[in-house]
């Protein structure tokens, strides 16, 4: 029994140890949300992309899939990302720019990147509204709208 306690007391000091470290995932902001939509009307749009993926560097990120939202990675060790959009008919492109910046969070955790100041520079679309200009860490919200 004592034995028992020992280890628990043990766990217990070990998992409280750990509680006092900054969680070192999931800080930086680099995430931007798309959404799709229909020029005529405002609604919702069902986008069919056979590939889609970034230009500098080539990445692909989905291949052959219909959608109508997506949540995209920015490349926080640039001031830039610019992506691409191959549907049957065409290819379209998307050129973001934001304001990179390093800060240190700890000496375990080293380094996270904010993004701010997010802007369209240059877009082949019909039209695409800024909806917000801060990316963030998760999936979810929308920061572009994309009409075509």
């Amino acid at each position: 029994m004592v034995k028992r306690s020992a280890w628990f007391l043990f766990s217990l000091l070990v998992t409280a140890a750990c509680l006092d470290e900054p969680d070192c995932y999931n800080l930086n902001n680099y995430v931007v949300g798309i959404s799709f939509k229909k020029l005529t009307d405002s609604n919702t749009d069902t986008v069919a992309l056979v590939r889609m993926g970034t230009l500098e560097p080539p990445l692909l990120f989905l291949l052959d899939t219909t959608l109508s939202r997506l949540n995209l990675p920015l490349n926080y060790f640039e001031d830039e990302t610019a992506f691409f959009f191959q549907t049957e008919d065409t290819t379209r492109t998307l050129r973001l720019g934001y304001i990179s910046q390093a800060q240190f969070v700890s000496e375990n955790c080293g380094e996270k990147f904010v993004l701010s100041a997010m802007r369209v520079l240059e877009h082949s679309f019909d039209s695409v509204r800024l909806v917000t200009d801060t990316p963030t860490s998760t999936a979810g919200t929308i920061h572009l709208e994309i009409f075509q």
